[in-house]
């Protein structure tokens, strides 16, 4: 009979409990005390002593001299902004757009907001020989796209405002059309996903969704442009579903929490 093997345990409980330490730490709205943290660790009051005095020797955590209790430093904060977030965020997209690029037959890319345009910023495309391609640098309106509104729908309503005063395509529009808009950021809010058909050219279907966190302030869109007229087109819920699926893994990668379907 063969012996059953054992998985490794990689674990390394003392990293695993300062790093417990620093999440409790950056959820809580005001500072614990050593037993506070030792509730929501169900660790013993010592050890948990020695982590948090080791945590603050090394500049992560401070304690109050007054009360005793504990807080986050900035280091955290400073060492995340040595590098760029949306740097970081494209670097972990590139496998899983490649990825869904080849899992639906289409080319997909990623946008953010830039000087109140949209900015195409990443590109993956599609094995087959005729596929849509949107050029990496390319800028589009905020108004008038998928991506666009997705991103403006992730801003509360006075930065949207802000943007739509000086925007020339939502100026043109007529109080109907306007209703409509706010309507359309109202739905993309409540499903999460951004999509309009025949918008850019006919015969063509745009979907999008959300990457990063808005939470923290790295935001972007994950977008497929498909012919609809394509005998080899999916359907519209499986792109919307490949495209959940590559969103959670890039945020996974990037070390984001997955906003899901809400924004």
């Amino acid at each position: 009979m063969a012996e059953e093997k054992i998985a490794p345990n990689y674990s390394v409980p003392a990293l695993e409990k300062g790093l417990a330490v620093l999440e409790i730490l950056a959820h809580a709205s005001e500072p614990l005390s050593l037993s506070q943290i030792s509730d929501m660790t169900v660790k013993s009051t010592s050890k948990l002593f020695r982590t948090l005095n080791c945590l603050v020797e090394r500049g992560y955590v401070t304690k109050d001299d007054v009360s005793g209790k504990y807080l986050l430093t900035l280091k955290l904060f400073e060492l995340a902004n040595r590098h760029s977030p949306l740097e970081h965020l494209l670097q972990m997209a590139t496998l899983p757009m490649q990825e869904l690029a080849w899992a639906i037959r289409e080319s997909c890319h990623i946008s953010i907001v830039q000087q109140r345009q949209l900015l195409v910023v990443g590109q993956a495309e599609s094995p087959e020989k005729v596929q849509i391609s949107v050029s990496v640098g390319a800028t589009f309106s905020l108004v008038s796209t998928v991506s666009g509104r997705l991103l403006l729908a992730a801003m509360d309503d006075s930065a949207i405002k802000a943007i739509l005063d000086k925007s020339p395509d939502f100026a043109k529009m007529n109080a109907e059309d306007q209703r409509i808009f706010w309507e359309r950021i109202s739905e993309i809010r409540q499903t999460g996903i951004s999509t309009a058909l025949d918008e850019s050219f006919i015969g063509l279907q745009d979907t999008a969704v959300l990457i990063g966190n808005p939470d923290v302030g790295v935001i972007a869109a994950i977008a497929v442009t498909q012919l609809t007229a394509s005998t080899k087109s999916i359907d519209s819920q499986q792109i919307v579903e490949a495209l959940h699926r590559c969103a959670k893994q890039i945020n996974e990668r990037a070390g984001l929490s997955y906003t899901g379907k809400s924004l």
